[in-house]
């Protein structure tokens, strides 16, 4: 009677022990299954363990009934103590992976917000949206702006606007000026305003100048360009860097393209070319209706896409995909990954990531060093020397947006560098946290775990090789000179100089062949430095 009543004691426990088992199991095939590429080292893994769980389930179902049957007690302890054990250890690789995938869903979210506000000056008595009823507003002409024409009309029809009132512009800084003129009273533009027209003369304090009469936000899915290219092949890539107070990217569409990077990646050789483009480069603006030429930094209002169609315009240069990097994320990047090494050229002061001098200036030494985040933020933002609050040690050197482009390629590198090295769950879970909000990208989800190969081979590569050097990097100049019209600086680009830039990245996408230098010549008694591709004397 004793035994019997173990017997089913024992059987109540294994058969929800088998159920739980079988879920747990169940879930830990889809996540694997998930991360299944086409590649050959994923998919015989994934294989394997695929096959191993199938035979442990059955091994398992088959051992529970010959326990069962044949009433040994010994053998039930075994078995629950064992299923317990690989319940366990599948329960922690499925949450990992899953978390894992769950980060990445976040980086590549198929939805954005897009926010539109009504503005006007502060000093206008205008208070709310009744004030400006029978006055004029802006709006922007172009219709498939979403910020500044869709959302904008929805707030006319809401609030009963009469459609006489509006003015329609070409662009945002027509509408602006005409705004601080007075000859308009309001206008319709992306709620990230403020961030947007930071870089502008005049407008640096923008959210101090005027008030929001009215906001309007919406999610909507995402209609930017994806691309068919994996990571197996080589591909283009577009780095923009975002100078926002804001904490996340999600929530503008618009936003000021502080930074932007071309670069392009060779898998087969592991070489990578990185061309910063002035941010005040005159080119024709491929959204606006008459695509009128004006400073490159003035697309990112329009949206990535506007970015995007921009620099392909004027390289010749296929954008495959693009990543919006918010620079506040690159503090938390860089202390999640502990730091980054980086030599620097001389020593300098800065903001720190809130905009603040004072007591939280930053300081950095020159030299060989491990930056922290905020520090490598500072180095990444800095292109002015600040006599008026850095002691004199500190404004010792000269630095414009050139040679910030170039800090900022440094920084890349040096991040580049340190993630090669991270190995613990903890740090993986740091970084995808801080990407989740600091990155916004048109790579898609199951474009970036096919990744993982080229992760592999790229790792695998650089373990024997010095940490500096493990990705080939070719760095890229845009000569040119300054001009200025009507009163505002513009950077003119060489054709010449583009021309030699574009073959380059040309050259490493494998669209055009390389050409052998068939001369070289050097001196021993001065070490030798490569020129940027790019960086010379032209005469057009």
């Amino acid at each position: 009677m004793q035994k019997k009543k173990k017997f089913k004691k024992m059987i109540f426990l294994i058969i929800p022990l088998l159920i739980i088992y079988y879920v747990i199991t169940g879930y830990f095939i889809k996540e694997i299954y998930y991360y299944n590429s086409n590649q050959s080292m994923m998919k015989n893994i994934v294989y394997i363990v695929i096959i191993a769980c199938a035979l442990f389930i059955i091994l398992f179902t088959i051992w529970s009934l010959i326990c069962i049957k044949k009433n040994k007690l010994k053998n039930y302890l075994f078995f629950i103590i064992l299923i317990i054990l690989v319940c366990s250890i599948e329960y922690f690789a499925t949450y990992n992976l899953n978390k894992i995938s769950n980060s990445i869903s976040k980086v590549t979210d198929k939805y954005t917000n897009y926010s539109t506000s009504l503005i006007a000056m502060k000093d206008s008595n205008i208070k709310d949206i009744n004030d400006l009823k029978k006055k004029k507003i802006g709006i922007i002409s172009d219709t498939n702006d979403t910020e500044g024409y869709v959302i904008a009309s929805e707030i006319v029809k809401e609030e009963n606007i009469d459609k006489k009132y509006l003015v329609k512009y070409d662009n945002y800084l027509d509408m602006l000026s005409d705004l601080f003129d007075d000859k308009i009273s309001g206008m319709f533009v992306s709620s990230s305003y403020a961030d947007v027209f930071s870089n502008e003369e005049g407008y640096e304090k923008l959210d101090s100048l005027v008030t929001e009469v009215k906001v309007k936000t919406k999610k909507i899915r995402k209609t930017v360009k994806t691309s068919t290219k994996s990571f197996t092949e080589p591909f283009t890539l577009l780095v923009v860097g975002v100078d926002s107070d804001t904490a996340s990217l999600k929530k503008s569409n618009s936003f000021n393209g502080d930074t932007l990077m071309l670069m392009t990646f060779n898998p087969n050789t592991l070489n990578t070319t990185i061309l910063s483009i002035p941010r005040d480069t005159r080119v024709p603006i491929a959204c606006t209706p008459k695509k009128s030429k004006n400073k490159i930094n003035a697309s990112p209002i329009y949206g990535i896409d506007c970015v995007e169609d921009t620099i392909t315009n004027f390289t010749g240069i296929k954008i495959d995909y693009w990543v919006k990097v918010n620079f506040q994320g690159v503090v938390d990047l860089v202390n999640a990954v502990g730091g980054i090494d980086v030599d620097v050229p001389y020593a300098f002061c800065e903001q720190d990531s809130k905009r603040r001098f004072g007591k939280n200036t930053i300081f950095v030494e020159k030299g060989m060093q491990t930056l922290n985040g905020e520090q490598a933020l500072a180095f990444a933002r800095n292109r002015h020397t600040w006599p008026q609050y850095c002691p004199k040690k500190y404004s010792k050197y000269v630095s414009n947006d050139f040679i910030r482009g170039q800090n900022q390629q440094t920084i890349i590198n040096a991040i580049a560098n340190k993630l090669k090295s991270v190995r613990k769950l903890s740090e993986i879970y740091d970084i995808l946290d801080v990407l989740g909000d600091n990155i916004d990208t048109n790579i898609d989800k199951d474009t970036m775990v096919t990744g993982f190969d080229t992760l592999e081979k790229i790792i695998s590569k650089s373990k024997n090789i010095n940490s500096d050097d493990f990705i080939g990097t070719q760095k890229l100049y845009l000569s040119g000179y300054d001009n200025k019209i009507n009163g505002i600086y513009y950077f003119e680009y060489y054709k010449q100089s583009l021309k030699e830039v574009t073959n380059a990245m040309k050259v490493n996408l494998e669209i055009k062949k390389p050409k052998m230098d068939k001369e070289f010549s050097f001196s021993i008694n001065s070490p030798y430095e490569s020129t940027p591709i790019g960086k010379g004397t032209y005469s057009y």
